[in-house]
Protein backbone atom coordinates (compact mmCIF):
# COMPACT_ATOMS: atom_id res chain seq x y z
CA UNK A 1 0.00 0.00 0.00
CA UNK A 2 1.71 3.07 -1.26
CA UNK A 3 2.28 5.66 1.67
CA UNK A 4 0.48 3.54 4.24
CA UNK A 5 2.45 3.57 7.80
CA UNK A 6 2.61 0.06 9.10
CA UNK A 7 2.05 -0.38 12.76
CA UNK A 8 4.37 -3.35 14.64
CA UNK A 9 4.66 -5.86 11.91
CA UNK A 10 4.86 -9.62 12.73
CA UNK A 11 6.62 -12.47 10.91
CA UNK A 12 8.49 -15.46 11.07
CA UNK A 13 11.62 -14.54 12.78
CA UNK A 14 9.48 -13.78 16.02
CA UNK A 15 9.32 -17.72 17.17
CA UNK A 16 12.55 -18.32 18.61
CA UNK A 17 12.56 -15.01 20.58
CA UNK A 18 9.09 -15.02 21.40
CA UNK A 19 9.02 -18.41 23.13
CA UNK A 20 12.19 -16.98 24.93
CA UNK A 21 10.68 -14.45 26.85
CA UNK A 22 7.53 -16.17 27.76
CA UNK A 23 9.63 -19.24 29.43
CA UNK A 24 9.16 -20.92 32.71
CA UNK A 25 10.95 -19.12 35.90
CA UNK A 26 13.74 -20.89 37.21
CA UNK A 27 13.03 -23.92 39.77
CA UNK A 28 9.86 -24.57 38.47
CA UNK A 29 9.61 -27.79 36.90
CA UNK A 30 6.49 -29.08 34.57
CA UNK A 31 6.28 -32.41 32.75
CA UNK A 32 4.72 -30.92 29.53
CA UNK A 33 4.61 -27.30 27.77
CA UNK A 34 2.05 -26.41 25.42
CA UNK A 35 2.50 -23.81 23.32
CA UNK A 36 -0.43 -22.08 21.65
CA UNK A 37 -1.11 -18.63 19.31
CA UNK A 38 -1.87 -16.75 16.09
CA UNK A 39 -4.82 -14.57 15.43
CA UNK A 40 -5.28 -11.89 17.89
CA UNK A 41 -8.66 -12.12 18.65
CA UNK A 42 -8.49 -15.45 20.05
CA UNK A 43 -5.80 -14.67 22.29
CA UNK A 44 -7.56 -13.02 25.40
CA UNK A 45 -10.06 -15.77 25.87
CA UNK A 46 -7.51 -18.48 24.92
CA UNK A 47 -5.32 -17.34 28.22
CA UNK A 48 -8.95 -17.81 30.50
CA UNK A 49 -9.08 -20.81 28.90
CA UNK A 50 -5.02 -21.78 29.72
CA UNK A 51 -5.50 -20.33 33.17
CA UNK A 52 -8.57 -22.74 34.53
CA UNK A 53 -6.63 -25.78 32.53
CA UNK A 54 -3.65 -25.10 34.36
CA UNK A 55 -5.71 -25.50 37.89
CA UNK A 56 -7.21 -28.71 36.64
CA UNK A 57 -3.80 -30.30 34.91
CA UNK A 58 -0.57 -28.25 36.91
CA UNK A 59 1.32 -30.70 35.45
CA UNK A 60 0.81 -28.87 31.96
CA UNK A 61 2.01 -25.00 31.64
CA UNK A 62 0.01 -23.56 28.90
CA UNK A 63 2.14 -20.66 26.74
CA UNK A 64 0.59 -18.31 25.07
CA UNK A 65 2.80 -15.59 23.27
CA UNK A 66 1.58 -12.26 21.43
CA UNK A 67 -0.20 -12.81 18.00
CA UNK A 68 1.15 -13.76 15.04
CA UNK A 69 -1.90 -13.69 12.84
CA UNK A 70 -4.37 -16.67 11.70
CA UNK A 71 -1.71 -17.97 8.71
CA UNK A 72 1.19 -17.37 11.26
CA UNK A 73 -0.08 -19.49 13.68
CA UNK A 74 -0.66 -22.52 11.61
CA UNK A 75 2.53 -22.34 9.46
CA UNK A 76 3.54 -22.79 13.36
CA UNK A 77 1.48 -25.78 14.05
CA UNK A 78 2.35 -27.47 10.91
CA UNK A 79 5.97 -26.84 11.17
CA UNK A 80 6.08 -28.05 14.54
CA UNK A 81 7.09 -24.96 16.80
CA UNK A 82 3.34 -24.48 18.14
CA UNK A 83 1.34 -27.13 19.70
CA UNK A 84 -1.66 -25.55 18.97
CA UNK A 85 -1.97 -22.35 15.91
CA UNK A 86 -5.07 -19.90 16.92
CA UNK A 87 -6.97 -19.44 13.39
CA UNK A 88 -9.82 -16.61 11.94
CA UNK A 89 -10.21 -18.86 8.79
CA UNK A 90 -10.59 -22.47 7.79
CA UNK A 91 -7.73 -24.19 6.70
CA UNK A 92 -6.98 -24.32 2.54
CA UNK A 93 -6.17 -27.48 0.64
CA UNK A 94 -3.10 -27.01 0.60
CA UNK A 95 -2.66 -26.74 4.53
CA UNK A 96 -5.22 -29.84 4.92
CA UNK A 97 -2.46 -31.69 2.30
CA UNK A 98 -0.10 -30.92 4.49
CA UNK A 99 -0.88 -32.49 7.36
CA UNK A 100 -3.25 -30.04 9.18
CA UNK A 101 -6.70 -30.50 11.27
CA UNK A 102 -9.05 -27.96 12.60
CA UNK A 103 -11.35 -27.62 15.54
CA UNK A 104 -13.85 -24.52 15.17
CA UNK A 105 -14.39 -24.42 18.74
CA UNK A 106 -16.21 -20.46 18.58
CA UNK A 107 -18.14 -17.71 16.84
CA UNK A 108 -18.01 -13.79 17.64
CA UNK A 109 -18.85 -10.70 16.22
CA UNK A 110 -16.75 -8.82 13.80
CA UNK A 111 -17.70 -5.27 14.14
CA UNK A 112 -17.24 -1.82 13.40
CA UNK A 113 -15.29 0.07 16.29
CA UNK A 114 -14.59 3.68 17.10
CA UNK A 115 -12.06 5.62 19.91
CA UNK A 116 -14.57 6.88 23.00
CA UNK A 117 -14.59 10.49 21.72
CA UNK A 118 -16.71 9.81 18.61
CA UNK A 119 -20.10 10.77 19.56
CA UNK A 120 -21.66 7.44 18.08
CA UNK A 121 -23.27 4.41 18.88
CA UNK A 122 -24.29 3.19 15.31
CA UNK A 123 -23.67 3.00 12.24
CA UNK A 124 -24.88 1.99 8.60
CA UNK A 125 -23.25 -0.53 6.07
CA UNK A 126 -24.03 1.88 3.49
CA UNK A 127 -21.73 5.02 5.60
CA UNK A 128 -19.16 2.59 6.43
CA UNK A 129 -18.70 1.78 2.64
CA UNK A 130 -18.73 5.57 2.27
CA UNK A 131 -15.93 5.75 4.92
CA UNK A 132 -13.48 3.04 2.80
CA UNK A 133 -14.46 4.73 -0.48
CA UNK A 134 -12.78 8.36 1.31
CA UNK A 135 -16.35 9.84 0.35
CA UNK A 136 -16.64 10.35 4.27
CA UNK A 137 -13.85 11.42 6.01
CA UNK A 138 -15.10 13.87 8.86
CA UNK A 139 -17.85 12.72 11.78
CA UNK A 140 -21.16 14.28 12.35
CA UNK A 141 -19.69 17.43 14.11
CA UNK A 142 -17.49 18.10 11.89
CA UNK A 143 -13.65 16.10 13.25
CA UNK A 144 -11.44 14.29 11.51
CA UNK A 145 -12.28 10.83 11.12
CA UNK A 146 -8.82 8.79 10.84
CA UNK A 147 -9.60 5.27 9.23
CA UNK A 148 -7.43 1.92 10.84
CA UNK A 149 -7.06 -0.59 8.10
CA UNK A 150 -5.50 -3.46 7.93
CA UNK A 151 -3.02 -5.51 5.93
CA UNK A 152 -4.88 -6.74 2.62
CA UNK A 153 -4.63 -10.68 3.49
CA UNK A 154 -5.62 -9.91 7.11
CA UNK A 155 -8.67 -11.95 7.92
CA UNK A 156 -10.81 -8.65 8.65
CA UNK A 157 -10.22 -7.12 5.53
CA UNK A 158 -11.27 -10.19 3.60
CA UNK A 159 -14.39 -10.24 5.86
CA UNK A 160 -15.06 -6.90 5.08
CA UNK A 161 -13.91 -7.68 1.28
CA UNK A 162 -17.01 -10.56 1.65
CA UNK A 163 -19.76 -8.03 3.01
CA UNK A 164 -21.02 -6.76 -0.36
CA UNK A 165 -19.49 -5.59 -3.85
CA UNK A 166 -19.73 -1.74 -3.12
CA UNK A 167 -17.86 -2.41 0.42
CA UNK A 168 -14.70 -4.76 -1.45
CA UNK A 169 -13.92 -1.90 -4.10
CA UNK A 170 -14.33 0.35 -1.03
CA UNK A 171 -11.85 -1.38 0.67
CA UNK A 172 -9.47 -1.31 -2.30
CA UNK A 173 -9.66 2.29 -2.76
CA UNK A 174 -9.02 2.60 1.09
CA UNK A 175 -5.67 0.49 0.38
CA UNK A 176 -4.82 3.32 -2.63
CA UNK A 177 -5.04 5.92 -0.35
CA UNK A 178 -1.98 8.02 0.74
CA UNK A 179 -1.07 8.14 4.51
CA UNK A 180 -3.46 6.22 6.49
CA UNK A 181 -2.44 4.29 8.88
CA UNK A 182 -2.20 -0.18 8.51
CA UNK A 183 -2.10 -2.21 11.89
CA UNK A 184 -0.64 -5.18 11.80
CA UNK A 185 -2.01 -7.46 14.42
CA UNK A 186 -5.34 -7.12 15.93
CA UNK A 187 -3.79 -6.27 19.08
CA UNK A 188 -2.33 -3.03 16.96
CA UNK A 189 -5.59 -2.44 15.60
CA UNK A 190 -7.23 -2.14 19.29
CA UNK A 191 -4.20 -0.02 20.32
CA UNK A 192 -4.25 2.12 18.08
CA UNK A 193 -8.20 2.56 17.96
CA UNK A 194 -7.74 3.19 22.13
CA UNK A 195 -5.45 6.41 21.75
CA UNK A 196 -6.59 7.92 18.36
CA UNK A 197 -8.95 10.20 18.21
CA UNK A 198 -11.36 9.82 15.74
CA UNK A 199 -10.19 6.44 15.04
CA UNK A 200 -12.58 3.88 12.90
CA UNK A 201 -11.65 0.52 12.36
CA UNK A 202 -12.64 -2.91 12.86
CA UNK A 203 -12.81 -5.62 16.03
CA UNK A 204 -13.96 -8.26 17.04
CA UNK A 205 -16.37 -8.72 20.37
CA UNK A 206 -13.98 -11.53 21.57
CA UNK A 207 -10.87 -9.13 21.80
CA UNK A 208 -12.66 -6.29 22.87
CA UNK A 209 -14.69 -8.16 26.03
CA UNK A 210 -11.46 -10.71 27.23
CA UNK A 211 -8.98 -7.38 26.79
CA UNK A 212 -11.31 -5.21 28.80
CA UNK A 213 -10.62 -2.82 25.29
CA UNK A 214 -11.83 1.16 25.59
CA UNK A 215 -13.38 0.94 22.19
CA UNK A 216 -16.63 1.83 21.63
CA UNK A 217 -18.56 -1.12 19.12
CA UNK A 218 -20.79 0.34 17.15
CA UNK A 219 -24.34 -1.25 16.27
CA UNK A 220 -25.15 -2.32 12.31
CA UNK A 221 -28.51 -0.41 11.37
CA UNK A 222 -29.93 -0.85 15.18
CA UNK A 223 -28.82 -4.63 15.54
CA UNK A 224 -25.79 -4.33 18.58
CA UNK A 225 -22.34 -6.64 17.82
CA UNK A 226 -23.56 -9.24 21.02
CA UNK A 227 -23.63 -12.93 22.08
CA UNK A 228 -27.15 -12.93 21.77
CA UNK A 229 -27.54 -11.14 18.71
CA UNK A 230 -24.47 -13.45 17.18
CA UNK A 231 -26.15 -16.77 18.43
CA UNK A 232 -30.30 -15.56 17.19
CA UNK A 233 -28.57 -14.76 14.13
CA UNK A 234 -29.58 -10.70 13.82
CA UNK A 235 -26.24 -10.01 13.94
CA UNK A 236 -24.97 -10.55 10.33
CA UNK A 237 -21.13 -10.63 10.80
CA UNK A 238 -19.18 -13.20 12.72
CA UNK A 239 -15.54 -14.70 12.62
CA UNK A 240 -15.14 -18.27 13.77
CA UNK A 241 -12.60 -19.59 15.41
CA UNK A 242 -10.22 -22.20 15.20
CA UNK A 243 -7.76 -24.82 16.53
CA UNK A 244 -4.97 -26.05 14.29
CA UNK A 245 -2.24 -28.65 15.07
CA UNK A 246 -1.03 -31.53 12.61
CA UNK A 247 -2.78 -34.57 12.17
CA UNK A 248 -1.38 -36.40 15.34
CA UNK A 249 -0.88 -33.83 18.27
CA UNK A 250 0.67 -34.10 21.57
CA UNK A 251 -1.41 -36.02 24.13
CA UNK A 252 -1.36 -32.63 26.64
CA UNK A 253 -2.90 -30.84 23.17
CA UNK A 254 -5.47 -33.59 22.49
CA UNK A 255 -6.97 -33.01 26.56
CA UNK A 256 -6.31 -28.99 26.03
CA UNK A 257 -8.57 -29.10 22.97
CA UNK A 258 -11.20 -31.33 24.98
CA UNK A 259 -10.95 -28.72 27.92
CA UNK A 260 -12.25 -25.92 25.75
CA UNK A 261 -14.78 -27.74 24.16
CA UNK A 262 -16.07 -29.41 28.14
CA UNK A 263 -19.15 -27.67 29.63
CA UNK A 264 -16.21 -25.43 31.62
CA UNK A 265 -14.30 -23.80 28.27
CA UNK A 266 -17.46 -23.07 26.88
CA UNK A 267 -18.68 -21.56 30.02
CA UNK A 268 -15.19 -19.53 30.36
CA UNK A 269 -15.63 -18.07 26.43
CA UNK A 270 -19.65 -17.19 26.69
CA UNK A 271 -18.79 -14.79 29.84
CA UNK A 272 -16.16 -13.10 27.28
CA UNK A 273 -17.94 -12.42 24.13
CA UNK A 274 -17.41 -15.97 22.58
CA UNK A 275 -20.67 -18.25 21.02
CA UNK A 276 -19.59 -21.89 21.86
CA UNK A 277 -19.60 -24.21 19.04
CA UNK A 278 -21.13 -27.65 19.44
Amino acid sequence: MRGARRISGVFVAWLVPLFLVTAVPPGIVHAETLRITGTGGAIGGMRLLAEAFRKAEPGVEVVIPRSIGSTGGIRAALAGKLDIGLSARPLSAEERAEGGRQTAYARTAFAFAVNPDVKRSDIALAEAIDIYAGRKTTWDDGTALRLILRPAADTDTIALRSMSPEMAYAVGQAEKREGLVVAMTDQNSADTIERTGGSFGTVTLALVVSEKRNIRMLSLSGVPPTTKSVRDGTYPYTKTFFMVTRRAPSPAAERFIRFVRSPEGKAILSRVGHVPLP
